[in-house]
């Protein structure tokens, strides 16, 4: 079984093994820690769901709202941390640890800085803003939404410095730690979930509350872990309080791109979600859980393309790019065939995990057919559209993916929402199936740069 396996997913113009930086034994430490991370962050935000779904169809309904807002917030962090390490791989691949760390603590500032004012604007602007993007939505749901959002925003810091954190671990290759981290905070989100909407009959300030503690609580533990001087790569409090132009505009030219690319798409998400408040309470609530469902099925793309950051960083960094072509096509190919056995497995297993929520027969129907359209875009599109432009841009190809990605998501995923959605009055349906459309726009053209080879030579230290 393991002979067939590797020859599935081994390259035909192979590396020799002296020349490998990463063993299949290096990139199983690897990726694993990282599915796992993926699948437990996962289930919890279908715990949040499953729980806040007792509490009616309006907390869920607010809940599912907001957390498109605060994704945006989430995907900037996230983006931020993934500049950071990027330029932090390619230091380790140059054997330039002191710029490396130079870089973390510069990382770590900027993510804070910048986190604590998105908190103050969602503090000073929380009711307009909700009511410029769902100001058609019931008081009932409105309540919720304004709930959950205002005590979620005060999480904003210790959101983007875990992000920061994670990605640095990663950098270095340490994923395990990351997985444990997350292993307890999710179980102690979970637990709180628990108590504050069965326990204290809470609902929306139950969960929310739960989410800020824990991701509080393993933010401090990741920044104390990293103030570790043994680490390759560690933070030190000089590096933090001073500002350092030139390694700021590097991480900055590699997360600005990314963010702009990450919020474009969630400010994208929430417009149509203002949209999907217009189609009542049943296709609201069966996107919000349709959405936690399909996460799972993205698990292996995610960690993959979390994994190729530091990989081809790493090899990019040692300005060997055949080291790096190979790992991608490798990487490509594990993601494949992880992706389809996670997508078959959440298709079958549906109707019992529907029994979960508690949900009307018209929003359960809906929800079937939400994951059933997602799960054959993931398998078709999901590894080429998410995993292979993340490696792209690992290796300092930043314009080529910017210019493609902000492309791909305003006529593939935005127009042709309204093409399908209103036009055609395909209601909620319609927004999923312009998935496949943003997905085949992001897919072609970067298989067409990675096949051509334009994307090396662009090392950025």
């Amino acid at each position: 079984m393991t002979t067939i396996l590797n020859r599935l997913i081994e390259p035909r113009h192979g590396i020799p093994k002296e020349r490998q930086t990463f063993s299949n034994q290096d990139l199983k430490a690897l990726i694993v820690p990282l599915i796992i991370e993926q699948v437990l962050a996962m289930m919890v935000g279908m715990a949040d769901t499953v729980m806040v779904s007792h509490a009616g169809e309006a907390a869920i309904s607010g809940v599912s709202l907001v957390d498109m807002v605060n994704g945006v917030f989430l995907y900037v962090f996230n983006a931020l941390g993934a500049g950071g390490a990027i330029i932090v791989s390619q230091y380790i691949g140059s054997r330039d640890l002191e710029q490396g760390r130079k870089s973390a603590g510069q990382l770590m500032m900027i993510s804070v800085l910048l986190s604590s004012l998105f908190l103050a604007a969602i503090a000073v602007g929380n009711r307009g803003l909700l009511d410029l993007l769902f100001g058609q939505v019931s008081p009932q749901v409105m309540d919720a939404a304004l709930t959950y959002l205002i005590i979620t925003a005060f999480s904003y810091p210790f959101m983007a410095a875990y992000s920061a954190c994670t990605a640095l671990f990663r950098a270095m290759g340490l994923s395990s730690v990351t997985m444990k981290i997350s292993l307890g905070m999710n179980i102690l989100n979970v637990v709180g979930n628990a108590v504050g909407v069965f326990v204290l009959r809470a609902g929306v300030v139950g969960v929310a509350v739960a989410s800020l503690v824990s991701r509080a609580a393993a933010a401090l533990l990741m920044f104390v872990l990293l103030l570790d001087k043994k680490r390759p790569i560690s933070l030190r409090v000089k590096d933090i309080f001073s500002w350092n132009g030139k390694l700021l505009r590097r991480i900055l030219g590699v997360a600005i791109p990314g963010g702009i690319e990450s919020g474009l798409f969630q400010v994208c998400r929430v417009a149509m979600t203002s949209i999907i408040a217009t189609f009542g309470a049943a296709q609201i609530a069966a996107n919000g859980v349709a959405l936690s469902i399909d996460n799972v099925n993205t698990i292996v793309n995610s960690a993959m393309g979390l994994a190729l950051t530091t990989v081809v960083g790493q090899c990019v960094g040692a300005a060997d790019y055949d080291q790096a072509a190979y790992y991608i096509k490798k990487m490509l190919r594990i993601a494949q065939l992880g992706s389809m056995v996670v997508n078959f497995t959440v298709l079958f297993s549906l109707p019992f995990v529907l029994n979960l929520y508690a949900l009307s027969p018209e929003a359960r129907r809906y929800v079937t057919i939400l994951v059933t359209i997602h799960t054959i875009w993931t398998i078709l599109l999901g590894t080429t559209s998410g995993p292979l432009p993340s490696a792209i841009r690992a290796a300092g190809d930043i314009r080529f993916t910017l210019i493609m990605s902000v492309c791909s998501l305003l006529i593939g995923r935005l127009f042709f929402s309204f093409v399908f959605a209103l036009w055609l009055d395909f209601g909620i349906v319609g927004m999923w199936l312009a998935m496949g459309t943003h997905w085949s726009l992001n897919s072609f053209p970067a298989l067409w740069r990675f096949q051509n080879g334009k994307w090396k030579n662009r090392k950025l230290v």
